[in-house]
């Protein structure tokens, strides 16, 4: 669940004015006077801005209406006071939801000259809207940078605030424990500041909740509730009700998350802070249709998806799209419940396809990290190097040693850096070795599988099958019910075929509805048996899942190595002419190699 956290209050450190003064006392007399006046006028508004800044997330409303009046006067601002202003009127463009605003102003600030600890908290800031438009890869990227700047904050708020953005973000890609190992350390940095408490608690919280290592009753939450609501920091203690709701919702309690909800609902919605709306909106939709009060789950389901549209879709937009879907069913709309099927569906695809996003996100940001860290590794050792040779004159052999140390530290270096860089060209090898639609092998990788396979038959004389299928009518469900029927229906067969086999079959996908299991140690005989089971698994196979009503057929033809020998081509050239006999045949029926002349 996607939840965006506001951190501390910090001061901006004015630039140094200097006055030139010259020898007339008159003209010294008035520039007093002006300096005097500009400097009571700077004050004035540095002390609005920072006063703008301590209550940005505890009380929006008051700080907006500050912001508008601070606009007003941003000719009588200084450079640094202008930045200020500026990342603060980015953090209410963020807060209520206004992401590509918010980017672009941090952006600016980012690549200004603007003081440290602005472009720094414009940094973090890109981090949160990285994480909240799922632009993991940036997100990493940004954080990366974050992570190297904060040694030189030696403001302690500036550097909770550092550590809380880290704990955010690795929450939000799923590496929970360095999540809770970031949230651990912001508590112990932030144990004076009640707002530091109530995020330090709220991100342990959500990370103990993604490890599964907590209860919806355990004390915690309480502990954590009660830190939030005295630091008057509402955006906190509802994310962390909003935890402690789903856990009841999990657990089959959808009464107390109920409770819980519609006490915390008008202070949420009084924040304004469009992610958790939608979130807390579509866990009251499952709640009440949970307990069976469907109308009430039908509208927060739809505020959550309208919510959603603004916020950024993630996981509120799942849920309400899933109870839309069900309700619709239920009465019976079902034009209704395939659109908001078709878009939970979507959604939840998504939802998989971002899960490997973020792994390839983080694996490849731990990547560029060791890769850096063995760039600076190596300069050192140059560095070595360089001093090694300007000690050459004092003596030989202790300057051999120091070098053949230091070759072996380098050497070390570029092995390990290549040893990592294997291990991540293996992992993206192997993600294309699977079709991305079925999850089963793709028809390169079942090529090569195959052919070791027959290689190793033959040698041992053993017996091997070879079974192929193809959809009957696959062309004419696409044309009347759909793509994305269609490709539910490729699916479902690699899902039947997957589990009826014990482990020894070799499937893959060949072609568009065409699919190939190879069956080492096994007879011909048997193969057709395996291909029979099959095929009335497929027959009998419930398409309501599809949203579409229809029988699921297919054509299968056998050969064995005994008919067709050990090559691969000839193996599935044989099991496609006895395939295409069996649609001559009359389609959803299983040929032998054997029966054709």
């Amino acid at each position: 669940m996607t939840k965006r956290i506001k951190l501390h209050s910090y001061k901006l450190w004015p630039a140094r004015r200097h006055l030139r003064l010259s020898g007339r006392r008159l003209i010294c007399a008035l520039l007093c006077l002006i300096a005097s006046t500009a400097a009571q006028g700077s004050d004035e508004l540095r002390e609005a801005l920072q006063r703008s800044d301590e209550i940005r997330s505890s009380s929006p409303g008051q700080f907006s209406a500050m912001l508008r009046k601070l606009e007003l006067r941003r000719t009588d601002m200084s450079a640094a006071e202008q930045d200020y202003l500026s990342y603060l009127l980015a953090y209410e463009h963020s807060f209520n939801g206004r992401l590509e605003k918010a980017r672009s102003i941090y952006q600016e600030l980012v690549q200004s000259s603007a003081v440290l600890e602005i472009r720094f908290r414009a940094l973090t800031s890109l981090v949160n809207t990285n994480a909240i438009k799922r632009e993991w890869s940036q997100g990493a990227e940004n954080l990366r940078q974050t992570l190297q700047l904060l040694p030189q904050i030696k403001d302690d708020g500036f550097y909770v605030h550092g550590l809380a953005v880290a704990a955010v973000f690795y929450n939000l890609l799923g590496q929970y424990q360095q999540g809770l190992h970031f949230a651990t350390r912001l508590r112990e940095k932030g144990h004076n500041d009640g707002r530091s408490l109530c995020f330090a608690d709220q991100l342990s919280l959500q990370a103990l909740f993604g490890l599964k290592r907590i209860e919806a009753t355990d004390r915690a939450f309480a502990q954590a509730l009660n830190i939030c609501r005295e630091a008057n920091e509402p955006v906190g203690a509802s994310a962390i009700l909003s935890y402690q709701a789903e856990l009841y919702i999990n657990e089959g309690k959808p009464q107390q998350a109920l409770e819980l909800l519609l006490h915390q609902l008008p202070q949420m919605e009084s924040t304004r802070y469009a992610p958790m709306i939608a979130s807390y909106y579509s866990l009251l939709a499952e709640a009440y249709w949970r307990t069976d009060e469907p109308e009430l789950a039908k509208e927060f389901a739809i505020q959550a998806v309208a919510g959603g549209a603004e916020a950024g879709k993630g996981d509120p937009s799942i849920r309400a799209f899933r109870v839309l879907y069900q309700y619709y069913r239920q009465s019976g709309d079902l034009d209704a419940a395939l659109d908001a099927y078709i878009q939970y569906s979507e959604a939840d695809k998504a939802f998989l396809d971002e899960i490997r996003a973020k792994t390839l996100a983080f694996q490849l940001a731990e990547h560029q990290s060791v890769e850096q860290k063995n760039r600076i590794a190596l300069l050192d050792e140059q560095n070595k190097l360089l001093k090694v040779k300007q000690q050459l004159a004092e003596t030989e052999s202790h300057n051999h040693k120091l070098l053949i140390a230091a070759l072996f530290c380098v050497i070390t270096l570029l092995l390990t850096w290549g040893y990592q860089s294997w291990k991540t060209q293996k992992r993206l090898r192997e993600l294309a070795e699977f079709d991305c639609l079925t999850g089963i092998f793709s028809r390169g990788h079942f090529t090569q599988v195959g052919l070791s396979a027959l290689e190793y038959c033959k040698l041992q004389q053993l017996p091997v099958s070879c079974i192929m299928l193809d959809l009957d009518n696959f062309k004419r469900i696409n044309d009347t019910k759909g793509h994305k029927t269609g490709d539910w229906a490729l699916r479902e067969v690699a899902r039947i075929a997957r589990n009826l086999c014990n482990g020894k079959e070799i499937l893959g996908r060949i072609g568009g509805e065409e699919f190939c299991l190879l069956m080492p140690e096994t007879r011909i005989d048997k193969a057709i048996a395996f291909a029979e089971i099959l095929r009335e698994l497929l027959e009998q196979a419930d398409t309501s899942d599809s949203g579409h009503s229809f029988t699921l057929t297919a054509s299968f033809g056998v050969s064995e190595a005994a008919i067709s020998g050990y090559q691969l081509e000839t193996l599935l050239a044989d099991t496609d002419k006895a395939m295409y006999q069996a649609k001559k045949n009359g389609r959803n029926q299983v040929c032998s190699a054997a029966d054709i002349p």
